[in-house]
């Protein structure tokens, strides 16, 4: 999928009056041109069917427009110019933070890249997630948890948990992680038989194979508050994860769980607000204080209310840093 995202822009240019129009993204074909590649005028693509991917008959085809409905997840998550320059950015983001984050005196590092990630999986995009950044910034919280291990002691500590608080599941990190029993994945998210994505992120659903019991989602109905239903959820999140044992911790902070948030709001949406984000933060970061102390990246997944999730960030890191006893 990754070779895909490399070399699917070139393709798509290179075919230029051969494209379907219903793979040019809808916002083009009504008309609206703001998004398009000013040298050229090439529209952003984005797939126009979905390939039977479960029963293993279908492969990706070597046509861009079929290779993206193979991909692809939606109908709406565009191919862009930029987006392999935006995607390098992205991962050399993370990689900062988690060199970041294991200095000695500075173990919360928060990072704020271009896209979001939590709805990529292993080899499909969606949901504006094109590569998963918790995903990423986990797997390299493993590597320096092994490469700190010198003595090549087996009973080192290298598991690494994932929380999870967009108002969406993040069904790829689950996915990526479902059987893996070194990464505990949590989510707290709108039950997904009433919000997207759908189809993932349900109570049952808890991992498989050797990963079994590593998978805790925590679905809230729409009118969830911070003290009726949504602390709660988090403080059972957060006794989870210390009892996995985690030596790191990613945090995918999504903030479209504010009250009013445009994305959310059609469905009802959450109505956290105000000082409940510095309480959220507070109530994680008294989880990871004096012998809990461990390294922490806070990744950036949604939150689209723009006149609020600026200080609502602010107010989870400030808290978390109050809670987790920073000075």
């Amino acid at each position: 999928m990754v070779r895909f995202l490399v070399e699917a822009w070139l393709k798509w240019k290179a075919m230029g009056p051969a494209w379907d129009e219903d793979n040019c993204h809808p916002e083009w074909r009504e008309g609206d041109r703001s998004n398009v590649d000013d040298e050229d005028s090439t529209p952003p693509l984005v797939p126009c069917h979905s390939a039977f991917r479960r029963d293993g008959t279908e492969r990706p085809s070597k046509n861009v427009m079929g290779a993206i409905g193979y991909y692809s997840t939606d109908t709406i998550t565009p191919i862009v110019g930029s987006l392999v320059q935006e995607l390098q950015e992205d991962a050399a983001i993370i990689c900062s933070a988690v060199n970041f984050a294991f200095l000695r005196d500075n173990n919360l590092v928060y990072a704020v890249t271009t896209h979001p990630g939590h709805h990529a999986s292993r080899d499909c995009f969606g949901g504006y997630c094109y590569l998963n950044n918790a995903a990423l910034c986990a797997k390299l919280m493993q590597q320096r948890l092994d490469g700190s291990n010198t003595k090549r002691d087996p009973t080192q500590n290298c598991r690494v948990a994932i929380i999870d608080i967009d108002y969406h599941c993040g069904n790829g990190t689950a996915s990526i992680f479902y059987q893996d029993p070194g990464v505990f994945f949590t989510s707290i998210h709108c039950d997904p038989d009433i919000e997207y994505p759908w189809n993932a992120g349900y109570e049952d659903q808890i991992g498989a194979g050797e990963g079994e019991g590593t998978t805790l989602h925590i679905p809230l109905v729409p009118g969830t508050t911070w003290e009726g239903s949504y602390k709660p959820a988090l403080e059972k999140a957060m006794r989870a994860i210390v009892e996995f044992g985690a030596a790191a911790l990613v945090i995918s902070l999504g903030l479209d769980t504010h009250e009013g948030d445009s994305v959310a709001v059609n469905r009802g949406g959450f109505k956290l607000k105000g000082s409940d984000y510095y309480e959220m933060g507070l109530c994680m970061g008294k989880y990871v204080v004096g012998k809990n102390k461990i390294p922490v990246v806070v990744v950036q997944e949604g939150g689209y209310k723009m006149d609020t999730i600026g200080g609502a960030a602010a107010d989870v890191l400030g808290g978390f840093a109050i809670g987790a006893g920073h000075s």
